[in-house]
């Protein structure tokens, strides 16, 4: 091969003689010469802008097919003999001032490899000075998140409308809270102590200034469901709240609030936060409808005034057919009147939302109306009737039915946590502010647990009281409405319960169900099928066993079938036969060669004994079969008599093991017993430089075969290609030997059939200058002893 034209160690024609670190100023001389003039057009200048503008860049050809290059170009700095003596390199000042730069800089570049190869740290800059940490600094880090708002309090801008959404939230948890607490199988009034202690712990601890946590109707019906499984009794404590069931029903509950405090702590610090990744939109949104269905079934007692027996949704609904005779008429009129009107009123605050200062509070308007109609007639109706006063002593629960509890405290910590968890972050991302994960865990820890002691079940964050606080304060809103909407339910569970004994539970009925309009996603799933039928799959999975099994069993199904789906996609990812945008005229384009799916792209064109093949997925041993089955099927099914080149896009693959580095060898050698090439294009070696090197990888393929970009391998495959057409003789003489042997070695066949090209030695540059590629290709063919630049 002829010589590379070489130039001085300066890079510009100019001798270099200076004494001083002779080593690194031709090293630097070569990477960073000096800048050229405007309209300077020579290639050395090219090239300086290129590493200029590129950033890292790989030294050698060696480099430039593997991929095995280090950092980008060292900054300028003063010589030192020192920086090369860490890389153990010793060079002769003769070498380094009148040596050619190009030997210079393939001796220096393999140095530098074989120093990164054997474990030696490559140079840092010197650390700088540490920032000092003042301890109010350090202090603010760890205070809650109170005492960073509170100090800097806008009473002009934020105190007027946190006082009017506290006021807001506080008249509409008063009915919620009740009726959810009944939703979740306790007495009413746990429903208003729900809605005191958790929101109060969030104002301290939470990250999210719009967010009300409290009672909300997926999570109560999800840790009735939890209570009811785990703990099996003949009623509840909407029947008789004096009774032995009721008391162990509401230690169960309490328990398993404790324990979902605590689990939420452990996720935080064992990091198992990952699990909440397996649980995607669709399987929540199937969840959700599916939780409405068993809502509605175990409300219809409550709808008709009747009375039914606990068990499966199938059960139940028996229960409800047989007692449809003994229908109490005045109940059904109450839930279907405050049902019209809750809907009425509604659909009024959305018409006149710009026009009304404030929304008008509907369930405690219609709670109010219907509470006082029935206490003038007297009507006999199912009532909640006593109601305590005052606030709940703290007292810790019973731990008799721990054991049975814990399946149930993991799923409910779980789905409670990514509802709540996304109710903050919409918050952050409407109004501009992060929310913290951990910070959440804390926040919520401290609430479940605190609340436990003080009658609360499992709080969550509601979506709809956090959108109404959004929509009242806007970007001015603080914490503080929570402070304050607890300071109202406080003073109405002290002092005004006594007013509450005529409420009829038909009310209740009709606020939950008037709320399960946003629960029922009936058009997602619609949306799903017409989209992607393997998430139309999940919310089937998740809707059909939540509303039939239950929504604990129904979460871990959802959960499994997630897993089972995530498996499915890596060990059988999708893979795709790519082609050239315009064919092979397509490469002689300014803006390089563009690959697409031959598929879904017309214009995309394969090249005549040339296949692209795309594998989107990272390799590891559960994809290895699926990987060559494809690989295999490409082959079989080509539309030409010779396929003389296969190229592998590696763009989606980030990651390999050993066991498909061997399926990887394994196919190379196949290939190479029919004289086909394998090529990898758009290889990515600095996240695998580890595997691959120390399984030998780039010795049994070659170097020369993997290349940073699709164009170095299509090129590459046509001078193949162009080369088989001039010498068919030889080719068909190597068949006929291959037949007969069945096997081939490449070192025997280059000796016997001297002929057959070797590409091995095919080095391919490229220089790029303002977008525009200028390629400067050096291809070398030893047989034919030419060399064309």
């Amino acid at each position: 091969m002829a010589s590379v034209r070489s130039t001085s160690v300066d890079g510009r024609g100019e001798s270099n003689n200076s004494p001083a670190g002779s080593l690194n100023q031709a090293y630097y001389a070569h990477h960073l010469p000096k800048e050229p003039s405007a309209d300077s057009n020579s290639l050395n200048d090219a090239y300086w802008r290129h590493f200029k503008n590129a950033g890292p860049q790989p030294r050698t050809e060696k480099e430039l097919h593997s991929g095995l290059w280090g950092q980008s170009p060292p900054r300028e700095r003063k010589p030192s003999v020192t920086w090369a003596a860490m890389h153990g390199i010793k060079f002769s000042d003769r070498e380094a001032t009148n040596g050619s730069d190009q030997t210079l800089h393939r001796r220096h570049a393999d140095s530098l490899e074989e120093a990164e190869l054997s474990g030696r740290n490559s140079p840092r800059p010197p650390k700088g000075k540490k920032r000092n940490v003042s301890n109010k600094d350090l202090l603010q880090q760890y205070l809650p998140p109170i005492f960073k708002w509170l100090p800097n309090y806008d009473r002009n801008k934020s105190l007027r409308v946190d006082i009017i959404a506290g006021l807001v939230i506080a008249f509409m948890v008063i009915p919620q809270g009740m009726a959810y607490g009944m939703l979740a199988g306790m007495p009413v009034e746990y429903g208003l102590y729900s809605s005191m202690m958790p929101p109060l712990i969030y104002a301290i601890f939470g990250g999210a200034a719009h967010l009300s946590l409290g009672t909300n109707a997926p999570i109560s019906i999800l840790v009735a469901d939890s209570v009811t499984a785990a703990i099996p009794t003949d009623t509840d404590c909407s029947d008789d709240p004096d009774s032995a069931d009721c008391a162990r029903i509401l230690d169960a509950t309490l328990l398993l609030c404790l324990m979902s405090g605590l689990l939420y702590l452990m996720f935080m610090i064992f990091r198992f936060s990952i699990i909440t990744s397996f649980v995607p939109d669709p399987v929540l949104s199937g969840f959700t409808t599916g939780a409405s269905v068993i809502i509605i079934t175990s409300n219809m007692k409550h709808v008709f005034g009747i009375s039914t027996k606990r068990g499966q949704i199938w059960e139940v609904w028996a229960s409800i057919f047989e007692e449809l005779p003994n229908i109490n008429w005045a109940a059904f009129v109450i839930f279907s009147l405050s049902f019209m009107a809750l809907l009425s009123i509604k659909e009024l605050n959305r018409k006149y939302k710009e026009k009304m200062p404030v929304p008008i509070p509907e369930q405690l308007f219609v709670l109010i109306i219907c509470t006082v109609i029935v206490a003038a007639t007297d009507m006999d109706v199912p009532k909640v009737k006593d109601i305590p006063s005052g606030l709940k002593t703290p007292e810790l629960m019973s731990f008799d039915d721990f054991g049975a509890l814990i399946q149930p405290a993991i799923v409910c910590s779980i789905v409670t946590y990514i509802l709540t968890f996304n109710v903050a972050k919409a918050c952050g991302d409407l109004y501009g502010y992060e929310v913290d994960g951990d910070q959440e865990f804390v926040a919520n820890c401290i609430a479940a647990v605190m609340g436990s002691f003080t009658g609360s079940y499992l709080p969550s964050g509601s979506f709809s009281r956090s959108a109404l606080v959004g929509e009242i304060t806007g970007d001015d809103g603080t914490p503080l409405h929570n402070i304050i909407s607890v300071t109202v339910v406080a003073l109405v569970v002290m002092f005004l319960t006594p007013l509450l004994y005529h409420m009829p539970k038909a009310i209740m009925a009709s606020i939950i169900y008037v709320a399960l309009k946003n629960m029922m996603n009936f058009g997602t799933a619609k949306k799903l099928y017409s989209v992607s039928k393997q998430e139309w799959g999940l919310w089937m999975i998740s809707f059909v066993s939540t509303s039939l099994l239950g929504v604990t069993y129904g979460i871990g199904l959802s959960i499994l079938a997630s897993i089972l789906l995530l498996v499915k996609m890596q060990a059988k990812p999708a893979t795709r036969i790519l082609g050239v945008l315009g064919g092979a005229e397509g490469l002689n384009d300014k803006y390089g060669c563009v690959v697409l799916d031959v598929k879904n792209f017309d214009a995309a064109m394969e090249i005549e004994g040339i296949k692209i093949f795309k594998f989107e997925a990272d390799l590891h041993f559960a994809n290895k079969d699926h990987f060559e089955e494809k690989l295999k099927k490409m082959q079989s099914r080509s539309q030409w008599n010779r396929l003389h080149t296969v190229i592998i896009d590696c763009s989606s693959i980030n990651t390999i093991d050993l066991t498909c580095v061997k399926m990887l060898e394994r196919l190379h050698k196949n290939l190479k017993l029919k004289n086909t090439k394998m090529l990898f294009a758009n290889w990515k070696a600095q996240s695998m430089r580890r595997v691959l090197d120390g399984s030998g990888f780039y010795e049994t393929i070659g170097e020369e075969n993997f290349f940073l970009k699709m164009r170095g391998a299509l090129d590459m495959a046509i001078d193949r290609g162009k080369w088989e057409k001039g010498n068919e003789g030889a080719l068909e003489q190597f068949r006929q030997h291959n037949s007969r042997h069945n096997t081939w070695s490449g070192t025997s066949s280059k000796e016997t059939y001297p002929s057959i090209p070797s590409f091995e030695n095919l080095n391919i540059f490229y220089v790029e200058e303002k977008g525009q590629e200028m390629q400067g290709f050096l291809r070398g063919v030893r047989e034919e002893g030419e060399d064309r630049v």
